[in-house]
């Protein structure tokens, strides 16, 4: 009979602590977004929508058509093609596919003009069909998506130091004494 009743005590302690943190979120106040009255903020490095970027200076696109993120898309979900040549050269075709695209951001890092982006805080992307997630040149370059909010609303706290790793003892060699 004693037995059964620290088994039956145990079982029940085993229990709790496997509900605790059923337990402890059961009386937390929950996080419900109206969805679409209200939005979440998205952090602020999600990779979203790609963007095309404009050169503040002279108001045409940075990217160069050098085909180099079309190139580096493991999906192919890039198409470019480009007019000109040299300095005069422009994309006269860009269209991205976002059903195929899976958001390695290796078309941004790979641009040599950063004339792509993948930063825009919108973190809305569905479409009733298909086509509808199909951007061109002209939803690439939206006025909605600028300014690409870069940098934070808040500076960040600076990076800690690095811990300085101890300096390994100095041991001075000795020299083996001939052997006879």
């Amino acid at each position: 009979m004693g037995s059964y009743f620290s088994d039956l005590f145990g079982g029940s302690a085993s229990i709790l602590r496997s509900m605790k943190v059923t337990l402890r979120h059961l009386f937390t106040r929950a996080i419900t977004v109206q969805y679409p009255d209200e939005q979440r903020t998205q952090p602020l490095r999600a990779l979203n929508r790609h963007v095309l970027r404009i050169d503040e200076t002279t108001g045409q696109l940075k990217c160069t058509a050098c085909e180099a993120c079309a190139r580096i898309c493991p999906t192919r979900c890039i198409e470019l093609t480009g007019t000109g040549k040299g300095k005069n050269r422009h994309p006269s075709a860009f269209q991205i596919d976002h059903n195929l695209c899976m958001y390695c951001n290796l078309c941004v890092e790979v641009c040599p003009f950063d004339a792509i982006t993948m930063w825009t805080r919108i973190g809305e992307l569905s479409a009733p069909e298909r086509t509808g997630l199909v951007f061109d040149i002209k939803a690439l370059t939206a006025e909605r998506f600028y300014p690409s909010p870069m940098t934070p609303e808040k500076p960040l706290p600076p990076a800690p130091e690095p811990e300085k790793a101890p300096e390994p003892e100095k041991v001075e060699a000795v020299a083996a004494a001939p052997s006879a």
